[in-house]
């Protein structure tokens, strides 16, 4: 920060109000704010509020920046009719900073809460276009878009994947029709795109726009940015099928995740790193790993996340043929499933607890799994052919017919209608 004095023609200047703008904020106001603690804080605490707001206007930031939550807190309980028609027709809820406050909200309630992660990013979408022509309208079509892709992406993780093609569509044309060349924006919307593709599986297409986003980051030297499009690219080539491709972006991404600024991504992506290095046989890397960050897991993961490291936990223990701490992960985690209504899931730990039983010889106890499954599934609106297959399992099961490869099949094929039902 330079420090040096004023010139006495820059103070006259300063003084007739005709001093220079580029000179007024790089040598001026540093000199000044080197000088007062008082205004240095109140300083950082402008630019923390542009951060958020996420808007270069330091009025917009402070006047509407502070109003946001309180409004955003007169919202909440309200029928979300009631929430459309007032920031439909009330002028104090249409503010860039309300509307990027909605866009937040979204996008930490995504994965926890994604009915209200829609509602949210759908009172967001109509702010943006209902702000007044005071805001520069290149910078607002960014806005729209920016929120019409949090919509899509609210929708996509409901599993409501038509409506979340439309609402990216929309965000595009949005996209498109900016002069701002806002780099962060395209970045943002084309690595939530990407994982949208990815569950309706056009994988190539997928790791196309993920390719493209993380260029994108990489450009603007974003470590945050670059470390969500790796862990995005790995869940992509996992689903590819090669592993050690997702290994090897999942430990990049591990090691240039910046904890003070996404507690969740680093939890995500160690837990993806645990589940792909058991998933590849790589077991006592994955049982070192997971003991290293199972305490920072546990403090910050989501409940429905640590049920699933339980699982990765229960499958390494029945690599490294630890069969009776691996049985008991795994009932415990099936029982978790089942409570939580998750059949495909139930089911296939189900069969990972029969693996483990049919090398013991308990086929007595898989007899009773396969009963079991057939109860769970009755209940699901599932193709013939999966329930049929399923039929054949318990068959197999009740004849001592049954084998490692059979259950191997059964189990790729209910990973398959898992995915096949998510892009419904």
């Amino acid at each position: 920060m330079k420090q040096d004095h004023l010139t006495l023609e820059q103070l006259a200047d300063l003084l007739a109000g005709q001093l220079d703008p580029e000179v007024m904020n790089h040598h001026v106001l540093p000199h000044f704010l080197a000088k007062c603690p008082v205004c240095r804080s109140r300083f950082e605490q402008l630019e923390q509020l542009q951060k958020q707001v996420g808007h270069w206007d330091e009025r917009v930031a402070v006047f509407e920046g502070r109003e946001a939550p309180a409004l955003l807190a007169s919202l909440q309980g309200l029928p979300f009719e009631e929430q459309l028609r007032k920031v439909t027709e009330e002028g104090e809820y249409q503010t860039w900073a309300m509307c990027q406050l909605l866009i937040q909200e979204s996008q930490d309630l995504v994965f926890d809460q994604p009915s209200r992660a829609i509602g949210a990013a759908e009172l967001a979408a109509v702010i943006s276009l209902n702000l007044s022509e005071a805001y520069d309208i290149h910078w607002v079509t960014d806005l729209r878009a920016r929120a019409h892709a949090c919509l899509g992406n609210a929708r996509r993780v409901l599993g409501e994947l038509r409506s979340a093609e439309a609402a990216f569509a929309q965000a595009e044309e949005f996209l498109d029709m900016s002069m701002t060349g806002n780099e962060e924006v395209r970045a943002e919307i084309l690595h939530l795109k990407s994982s949208l593709l990815c569950q309706q599986r056009h994988l190539g297409e997928a790791l196309r726009l993920a390719n493209e986003s993380l260029a994108l980051y990489r450009g603007r030297k974003d470590a945050l940015g670059v470390s969500i499009v790796l862990v995005k690219k790995a869940k992509i080539v996992e689903e590819q099928g090669d592993l050690q491709a997702a290994i090897a972006l999942l430990r990049e991404a591990t090691g240039e995740i910046d904890v003070a600024e996404d507690i969740h991504l680093p939890a995500y992506a160690r837990h993806n790193l645990v589940v792909c290095l058991a998933a590849a046989g790589c077991y006592e890397e994955a049982r070192d790993f997971l003991q290293e960050i199972k305490p920072f897991l546990q403090d910050v993961a989501r409940p429905l996340d640590l049920v699933r490291l339980r699982w990765a936990e229960g499958r390494i223990d029945s690599g490294l043929r630890d069969d009776e701490t691996a049985e008991q992960a795994l009932w415990q985690v099936r029982t978790e499933f089942v409570q939580r209504a998750m059949a495909y899931d139930a089911a296939l730990v189900s069969l990972d607890l029969s693996l483990l039983l049919l090398r013991q010889g308990r086929t007595e106890e898989i007899k009773a799994l396969a009963r079991e499954l057939i109860v769970i599934f009755e209940a699901q609106d599932v193709r013939r052919e999966v329930f049929a297959s399923l039929y054949l399992f318990q068959r197999a099961c009740e004849e001592e017919r049954i084998t490692v490869e059979l259950i191997q099949q059964i189990s790729q094929l209910l990973e398959s209608e898992q995915r096949r039902k998510s892009r419904q």
